[in-house]
């Protein structure tokens, strides 16, 4: 906008005193109120943050739009086009001539309107290059194909509208039916109609229906490839069909796998009795002398559908367990050590003995005579099922039960029993020392009263509590306090 020549010499006041052309995105200083344009002062702030007139100091924070006044005086100056020297005499207000120089001014150089022309020229020249352009599209005149105007002598070259003449026959047809002539042609080699079951033969199309196919062999047997043929595209389908249900089913065998062998680890010692037992019985039916795979697997199926015949006619409760091999026992026990209920027990009693708090010279002998009287504990019973051995453990833990139950009430009583003889003990200590306390109290009464006589006086004795004797005291003898009953809890009468 600075290179741009007015028509009447602008105001001094709007034109800008860095660049001395009017004003461009006029802007207003805050501090001091002068007006610029935009980039002049941004840039010259840059380099020294004063302003340029008065030298206060200024920065970018302090710049802000001018008044609208300013800008729509600057934006209405008359200006000329730029193209005044292509020979253009357009002039306008400065804020429409932007719109001039994209839309009206015929002096301006535009790009070409088509895709693959570079070249650019002036506006009023377009129509003009329009109709020389080479890359301009152009209609053909023999099939109506749009096709580049210099791609044209090309395009003649196989134009389907052109005769041909065909190479083997001679025949002459239009360009645009030459793959409906190769498909006619009667001299074009072809391959027999049997060529998919095997026929070698390859020659000219006007022999293959008439001297090939009848001396064909394959064709005497074309009924049997078209059977064959169904058959083999339903055994393809059946084949695929197959093929995915067999991968599902290996992902069946796969989760039941990884569940068997946690339900091994679980179960591991009647896991193993189990599997042994049933292993020495498929040993004991397979015949000597026989085909082994043969015989497990007829002894497998008989054992599945007896099996299930078995478990539709029986109810739970009726199913007994298999019998048991000593030895299948002696290697399931394996897993439970004696020794560990052996250390129990031993550990039970060391504990109850710390328990105590006080020893008895009767410890040695009453451990001695309960390790006498224990029963040894039988480890689990494995010569069962595991449903067997549960029910087996849950009467245990029942008959255990019943004798703690036992065993609290029999010590509840021995616990009252005790009870009841210590509290009469402790009434009769209560009672003699009650006693005790009376003859004491008499004794010391006796005592206050000898003390308290006057010297040489002849009285007796006064054994009545509470009585004193007549005449003066001697005030240097001390006199011992009658004695108080102590307090003692409960009821003083207590009756043995």
């Amino acid at each position: 906008m600075t290179l741009l020549n007015y028509v009447e010499p602008p105001n001094n006041n709007l034109v800008c005193c860095i660049c001395h052309a009017p004003f461009t995105d006029p802007t207003t200083t805050r501090t001091c109120m002068h007006t610029f344009c935009r980039d002049c002062i941004v840039e010259a702030v840059s380099h020294s943050p004063q302003c340029p007139i008065d030298r206060l100091p200024l920065s970018v924070d302090d710049l802000s739009p001018a008044n609208p006044i300013v800008k729509h005086l600057v934006e209405e100056l008359l200006v000329e086009c730029p193209q005044r020297i292509a020979g253009c005499t357009y002039t306008c207000q400065r804020q429409l001539l932007a719109s001039h120089l994209q839309n009206a001014c015929l002096y301006v150089t535009v790009p070409c309107p088509e895709d693959d022309c570079d070249l650019s020229i002036f506006r009023k020249n377009l129509g003009k290059h329009a109709d020389v352009c080479i890359h301009r599209s152009t209609q053909c005149q023999g099939c109506g194909v749009s096709v580049k105007y210099g791609d044209l002598n090309d395009h003649y070259s196989e134009c389907s509208s052109k005769m041909a003449t065909c190479s083997l026959c001679a025949a002459e047809f239009p360009r645009s039916e030459t793959q409906l002539h190769t498909a006619c042609c009667p001299t074009v080699e072809v391959p027999c109609v049997h060529v998919d079951n095997g026929c070698p033969w390859n020659g000219p199309r006007c022999e293959l229906l008439t001297i090939h196919v009848p001396m064909c062999p394959y064709e005497a047997i074309k009924g049997f490839f078209t059977i064959h043929a169904a058959k083999t595209s339903m055994f393809m389908t059946e084949n695929v069909t197959l093929k995915k249900r067999v991968q599902a089913l290996e992902g069946v065998v796969q989760t039941m796998q990884r569940d068997m062998q946690r339900m091994k680890n679980i179960l591991r010692p009647w896991y193993q009795f189990e599997t042994q037992q049933w292993n020495r019985e498929l040993a004991t039916q397979v015949p000597a002398g026989s085909d082994g795979n043969q015989s497990m697997i007829e002894i497998l199926a008989s054992r599945d559908i007896t099996g299930r015949v078995e478990l539709r006619s029986m109810s739970p409760s009726d199913v007994a367990p298999p019998p048991v091999h000593p030895a299948d026992v002696d290697d399931a026990a394996a897993y439970f050590s004696i020794a560990r209920e052996a250390g129990f027990v031993d550990a039970h009693h060391h504990t109850a003995a710390t328990r105590r708090p006080f020893g008895n010279l009767s410890d040695g002998h009453t451990q001695v005579h309960q390790r006498s009287l224990l029963v040894p504990i039988a480890p689990l019973n494995l010569s069962t099922s595991l449903e067997g051995t549960l029910s087996g453990l849950r009467d245990s833990v029942a008959a255990i039960s019943a004798s703690v139950e036992s065993m609290a009430r029999r010590n509840d009583i021995v616990h009252t029993t005790e009870s009841m003889r210590i509290n009469e003990e402790l009434g009769s200590l209560r009672y003699a020392i009650h006693g005790i306390r009376l003859q004491l109290h008499r004794l010391m009464m006796d005592r206050n009263g000898q003390l308290s006589r006057l010297p040489g006086d002849s009285a007796p004795s006064f054994p009545a509590v509470g009585i004193t004797p007549i005449g003066p005291s001697l005030p240097s003898q001390s006199v011992h306090p009658p004695m108080m009953p102590p307090s003692f809890p409960g009821a003083p009468g207590t009756k043995l």
